[in-house]
């Protein structure tokens, strides 16, 4: 019990904070960053504490991250996990004293009214069809391996080594993000806020079409998280610029993403064999659980609760919140500045120099003697912590706090003279909360990635659109007399 006590305290503070710096501020993006934050670092806390001490019973509900401790280390509600959870919460407490630092001074009602930007959906298209092209270029030999091996293409892909990897993930991202955020300014132009447009009728229906086609590619590849991300960015956008709501543009939006995000996490580790005979059960049996306990745990559960289960608790919300505890528990000792060695060797491009020192993450998973190969993440506190203790995991707290706070105040004062940092501004904060699934279940590393996937893709996407609709703009404007 001390460790529900422990959490509701966590989570009455969160709770407070959070409406006390949007009251302030008047920008509600900050909750869409605050819930997904808390997702990734307490919300799996509720179903392993009540899952822990009713002795593993959690799989009747749909609980089936139980074999990640065969994987990793056992989950035991012990004084390493409380002192996990103290940590946590230090790193977002002090994130959130950076925040406010940054915040103090903003006054809602005097944020600027700045005129309407147009953009051209031409540029959204273009860069989807290049892109799109390019990531089909380069996954096709792959895929074709995997079909013929009879393999699940998701985990062939994630576990074979590929020329154009990087790249190919990319093209997707710029894909999904084209899409969603031109679909966004295309619903809510009319009266717009920020971005506007006017003609160009075919983007009504060419947008959920080419959604849906892309849709149905990354479904083939298992791939969910270009998706996910893109629509959260997107739907912050849909709100941010949409001068009068209409719940059922919203709701078709939503509904052309979010149904292959679902379809795509029941069938993702099925074969091309098996998907064609649309059988989703597949064929693969596990041998049971060895870990003592939870040797009373099935492999796979039946039963309509379960199985609903299943689809709702993901296990993204226990392996970045486990691995504080394992730190812990497995006694790993910090490598101080290792993220900062290891950001400056991937200045270098491998080209030159194909070798990079580990993560914080490599680390991590070396002391604490994790099964290689897996995939597990670790948290942005726990990366931090790794860097320099209990010190450093304060240090990085309170950084993203100030970094975030400062998004929000140039958000509440946008520059009018430069396009770009205009477009950055009202962007800024968005792209930041959009990004937090990744940037919160990884290391300090990530800030790489957070500057040119979180904030250069996105920002330079509407900056060009709106760069060249501005001046199609312009040139179709009538001459004065």
């Amino acid at each position: 019990m001390i460790s529900y006590l422990i959490l509701i305290a966590i989570t009455a503070f969160v709770v407070w904070a959070t409406v006390w710096i949007v009251k302030r501020t008047g920008q509600w993006t900050f909750v869409v960053g605050m819930a997904v934050l808390y997702a990734w670092t307490f919300l799996g806390a509720w179903f392993f504490i009540g899952d822990a001490l009713s002795g593993y019973q959690g799989y009747h509900i749909g609980l089936n991250y139980y074999y990640l401790m065969e994987k990793m280390f056992p989950f035991e509600l012990d004084r390493n996990y409380r002192m996990a959870l103290l940590g946590y919460f230090a790193y977002t407490a002090l994130m959130i004293v950076g925040v406010w630092y940054m915040v103090r001074r903003i006054r809602p009602g005097k944020i600027p009214v700045v005129p309407a930007r147009m953009v051209d959906h031409r540029v959204f298209f273009l860069l989807a069809l290049v892109a799109g092209l390019g990531s089909f270029a380069i996954i096709r030999p792959v895929l074709m391996d995997a079909i013929a091996a009879h393999l699940s293409i998701y985990q062939y892909t994630r576990h074979t080594e590929y020329a154009g990897a990087s790249i190919h993930g990319l093209c997707n991202e710029l894909v999904c993000l084209s899409l969603l955020l031109g679909w966004a300014i295309q619903l809510t132009g009319r009266n717009a806020r920020y971005f506007t447009s006017r003609g160009q009728r075919w983007s009504s229906w060419a947008y959920p079409s080419a959604l849906i086609v892309y849709s149905l590619y990354l479904m083939l590849l298992g791939n969910r998280h270009e998706l996910f991300m893109a629509l959260i960015l997107g739907s912050m956008v849909f709100f941010l610029n949409n001068g009068l709501p209409r719940r059922w543009q919203f709701a078709l939006y939503l509904a052309v993403v979010f149904v292959p995000l679902m379809v795509t996490g029941k069938v993702r580790n099925l074969t091309w064999q098996e998907m064609s005979a649309l059988d989703l059960e597949g064929n693969q049996k596990l041998p049971p659980f060895t870990l003592p306990i939870i040797q009373h745990v099935p492999r796979q559960t039946k039963g309509g609760i379960p199985e609903m289960g299943e689809r709702i608790f993901s296990n993204e919300f226990f392996c970045a919140h486990f691995s504080l505890y394992g730190i812990l528990r497995k006694e790993v000792r910090p490598k101080p500045y290792i993220s900062v060695r290891y950001i400056a060797a991937s200045m270098v491009p491998r080209m030159m120099k194909e070798e990079r020192p580990p993560t914080a993450y490599d680390h991590y998973a070396e002391q604490a003697q994790l099964e290689p190969g897996q995939g597990y993440t670790i948290h942005q506190a726990a990366g931090w912590y790794i860097n320099g203790g209990w010190a450093g995991l304060a240090i990085g707290g309170l950084l993203l706090g100030l970094l975030w706070g400062g998004l929000m105040r140039m958000r509440a004062a946008p520059p009018l003279h430069s396009l770009v940092w205009h477009v950055f501004a009202i962007m800024g904060t968005s792209c930041f909360a959009a990004f937090m699934p990744i940037l919160i279940r990884d290391g300090p590393e990530i800030v790489k990635a957070l500057v040119f996937e979180g904030f250069a893709m996105p920002i330079g996407i509407v900056f060009l659109a709106t760069f060249l609709g501005c001046r199609r703009e312009s040139r179709n404007k009538p001459i004065a007399p």
